[in-house]
């Protein structure tokens, strides 16, 4: 549906002709620097990683073999079900390196809040490059949410705070009694906390800064070839900068819980280049199609080869290890 919106009225003729005209020899330095910033994901997932313990209590180096393809897998199972991937991978990357399931996922979840961290200060300083523009900036992306949360009353407000207070407060009533009950609830409460912790505990923060500036400057160029790719840069003067915010701005698309952000991104992108670049719609549908099935068919093909050659395991068991892991630690 969000697909539909985001191409309607699009000219699909002029779109053929874009795509038959790429020069498709960029395919290749795209893809070097997707599989780079997936590398450098899993070197900073795996820093995080060293500060757990596996299940021999003992703190280890995961290879990042195994991070960067569990990753991968992760990646391909949001495109069937959006957010289930950090689980997927989380569960993957504990049973070939035999670690708590859920400590490895505290650590993603670290992961994942450090992504929120930088995309935050990204889309300020964008916001803040397009000050030019602030009022179409506002128009597509402040006023249709403030639009959604003007037509709730004033008690429908109220009534959604404290229904989300009271279940959050029982939520964590309820854990605090299981954990003192139950031996099993209180070691994995345990173990997703110090996957939390891993964070705190780590001293390579420098590693950690690099590897998320590079990973993000991969990013970039990921959003410019593209342009390239497709002749935009000089008609529409499309730079390398303006490529950067229109990979923060997509970012937005691609959090929107919508299987592996298709539509959200597309309409955002889309948006984004008719708005504030003056791109015409053909030409900024052709480029949100275009970078989206690029990454769709990097993420199928990696994760299925992954999938082949090592494969998930099953999820049920990695989690019946931890519980058995579990059990045996609250005995």
């Amino acid at each position: 549906m969000l697909l539909y919106f985001a191409l309607r009225g699009v000219d699909f003729a002029e779109m053929g002709r874009a795509l038959r005209d790429a020069e498709y020899l960029w395919l290749l330095p795209l893809a070097v620097f997707a599989i780079a910033s997936h590398v450098l994901r899993s070197w900073r997932w795996q820093i995080l990683l060293e500060e757990l313990p596996d299940a021999a209590g003992e703190h280890k180096r995961v290879r990042i073999f195994n991070a960067f393809s569990a990753l991968i897998i992760g990646y391909l199972t949001n495109y069937a079900a959006p957010r289930l991937g950090e689980v997927v991978r989380a569960g993957v990357l504990s049973r070939r390196e035999h670690m708590s399931v859920s400590g490895v996922f505290g650590t993603v979840v670290v992961e994942r809040v450090l992504d929120v961290i930088v995309l935050g200060l990204l889309l300020v300083a964008t916001f803040g490059a397009l000050i030019d523009q602030s009022e179409v900036v506002r128009e597509l992306f402040l006023y249709p949410v403030a639009a959604r949360f003007g037509q709730m009353s004033i008690g429908a407000v109220v009534v959604t705070i404290l229904v989300t207070c009271a279940v959050g407060f029982g939520a964590i009533l309820l854990i605090r009694r299981w954990r003192r009950s139950s031996g099993r609830l209180r070691s994995f409460v345990d173990q997703f906390m110090a996957g939390i912790a891993s964070v705190k505990r780590t001293r390579r923060w420098g590693a950690i800064t690099l590897s998320t500036i590079l990973m993000w400057f991969c990013y970039a160029w990921m959003a410019y070839l593209p342009f390239v790719m497709l002749g935009m840069t000089e008609p529409f003067e499309i730079t390398f900068f303006d490529a950067w915010h229109i990979m923060v701005l997509g970012s937005i698309g691609v959090a929107i819980p919508a299987p592996g952000g298709t539509g959200s991104y597309h309409y955002v992108t889309i948006q984004s280049l008719i708005y504030l670049f003056g791109v015409t719609q053909a030409p900024a549908a052709t480029y949100a199609v275009l970078t989206h099935a690029a990454q769709m068919i990097l993420y199928t093909a990696l994760g299925g080869f992954f999938l082949a050659t090592g494969g998930v395991g099953s999820v049920t068991s990695v989690e019946k290890n931890d519980a058995t892991g579990s059990a045996e630690a609250g005995l």
